[in-house]
């Protein structure tokens, strides 16, 4: 049988969807910033998330999400990337940044900021101005961190992963459910009575990944296993989108539509 090409309506359509998937897929949120602590940072372990092991310029550069989008601390450990959108802003670069806490009084789209950070994205020290911000993979190094909490044996064992992509949304650990303990980022273990040097985790990320490995933890400190994730995707969480994107993701999908039925028609 002698193949057919593709003809040429048929891969601009699928390339078109496609890309509609990636542009929904890179989710820019929209909201205030404001900024808490000193010069100097704040420390990063300090914060709701209670990371064990943060990014070395945490301390920096780290953000409390506001409550609606903090789920309860699932997204601890995870990166975003900021951008002052206010006319006031002397600067239009964009800065990264960890999740490591949790602002209570912030509205959806907000994010509090260290004051590094925030002079660095705005070049003010104080009041509030408008951002855009999308969650981003982590710039890590090495595999993923697995941490055991102070305390943790094998009759009690709490588990935090640390240093990864783009953050973990579930967990099994020696074959049973983990559950997350929040508002802190821990997934507590359901199945104990296996030596902690013996522990088998299974983790996986915000995009579907799973990472599934025999790790040798010790109470209070983080173990590097070999295994990371590759690459991290934004939550399907409500977007709170602006008319504008609104309208360019309607074009995009009507145009994507119509080109698909001309398609039928080939």
């Amino acid at each position: 049988m002698v193949s057919r090409p593709v003809p040429l309506v048929s891969r601009i359509a699928a390339m078109l969807a496609a890309a509609f998937c990636l542009v929904d897929a890179a989710r820019t949120y929209a909201g205030l910033s404001s900024t808490y602590g000193g010069p100097d940072g704040v420390n990063a372990t300090s914060g709701n998330c209670a990371p064990m092991h943060p990014l070395p310029n945490a301390t920096l550069y780290h953000v409390a999400m506001n409550d609606k989008q903090y789920n309860s601390g699932l997204h601890c450990g995870r990166c975003v990337q900021i951008e002052c959108k206010d006319p006031r802003c002397t600067s239009n670069r964009t800065v990264l940044a960890q999740v490591t806490d949790r602002c209570p009084e912030c509205k959806f789209g907000d994010l509090d900021l260290t004051l590094p950070l925030f002079n660095e994205l705005t070049g003010h020290f104080t009041d509030k101005y408008k951002i855009e911000w999308q969650f981003v993979d982590c710039p890590v190094s090495g595999g993923v961190q697995v941490c055991a909490k102070e305390g943790s044996s094998k009759f009690w064992l709490y588990v935090q992963p640390m240093n990864t992509v783009s953050g973990v949304k579930e967990m099994k650990v020696n074959g049973g459910a983990a559950p997350p303990f929040l508002p802190c980022f821990y997934f507590l273990t359901t199945k104990l009575g296996v030596e902690l040097e013996e522990t088998e985790v299974e983790m996986t990320s915000w995009a579907g990944e799973t990472i599934k490995t025999k790790v040798a933890l010790k109470a209070a400190a983080c173990t590097q296993i070999t295994q990371q994730f590759t690459r991290g995707l934004p939550p399907l969480d409500p977007p709170g989108p602006t008319s504008g994107t609104i309208s360019f993701h309607a074009s995009m999908l009507s145009l994507a539509v119509t080109l698909i039925r001309l398609a039928r028609l080939e």
